[in-house]
């Protein structure tokens, strides 16, 4: 940047400016500056290559069953080890029957005597009937 400004331009002022104090009616002479601004700018730009970009396709799950066979020959089973074995075949709803009358609460003090519709494919959304005693 370069600045250019006059001495001269400046002592006027300072003597027009002593005179007003003075008392005297003169006129205050203009000032002018000159400032001259030169820029400039260089850009350089480096390209980098770009790795592709993987996009991993989700794999559908497999579609859970939508039937499973009921299993046969559960009697003298403890209740809560069918109560896996149904879980893991995917009936979502098992009703625990008590042949006394009692209610179900803890699977493991139960014994199995029986199940409705044992062997047969049933939809896994429908409740399958399990028959315990104490």
């Amino acid at each position: 940047m370069k600045l250019t400004t006059t001495l001269a331009s400046g002592a006027l002022l300072c003597l027009a400016l002593s005179s007003c104090a003075a008392g005297s009616p003169q006129s205050v002479p203009a000032v002018t500056h000159t400032v001259t601004q030169t820029a400039t700018a260089t850009a350089t730009v480096t390209a980098e290559p770009v790795a592709p970009v993987v996009v991993a396709v989700p794999v559908p799950a497999p579609a859970a069953p939508t039937t499973a066979i009921i299993p046969g020959n559960v009697a003298g089973m403890n209740a809560e080890a069918l109560d896996d074995d149904l879980s893991a075949l995917g009936f979502k709803k098992v009703v625990y029957n008590a042949d006394t009358g009692k209610t179900v609460l803890l699977l493991s003090n139960w014994t199995v005597t029986g199940i409705d519709n044992a062997g047969a494919e049933q939809a896994v959304d429908k409740a399958v009937v399990v028959h315990v005693t104490k």
